[in-house]
């Protein structure tokens, strides 16, 4: 199992444990794929290292494998652009859709 990140209390803004992890996804902003590698995710969102043009606020669609060897297709928008990735929240998180 992946291990969790430990950051300061007073800078994390997130409710889930967030797990660090390498698995390769492509994000699809409409029918533009993006390849990356998923850094961290939890519950309600992930971190991609990728490149490209971002607009924060974009809705995108990031699939990946699961560790069943299964697809896995999470919808969310993009919520931090930093140079070499980008956070994105899920729209329903713990869910796949």
């Amino acid at each position: 199992m992946a291990s969790p990140i430990n950051p300061r209390p007073f800078d994390e803004k997130r409710k889930d444990i967030r797990y660090n992890c390498q698995k390769l996804a492509d994000v699809f902003i409409g029918a533009h794929r993006i390849p990356g590698c998923i850094k961290n995710e939890s519950k309600g969102g992930l971190f991609v290292e990728t490149r490209g043009s971002f607009i924060m606020g974009d809705e995108v669609v990031v699939v990946y494998g699961s560790p069943q060897g299964m697809d896995m297709k999470r919808s969310g928008k993009i919520v931090k652009i930093i140079p070499g990735g980008i956070g994105i929240k899920f729209n329903w998180p713990g869910y796949n859709r």
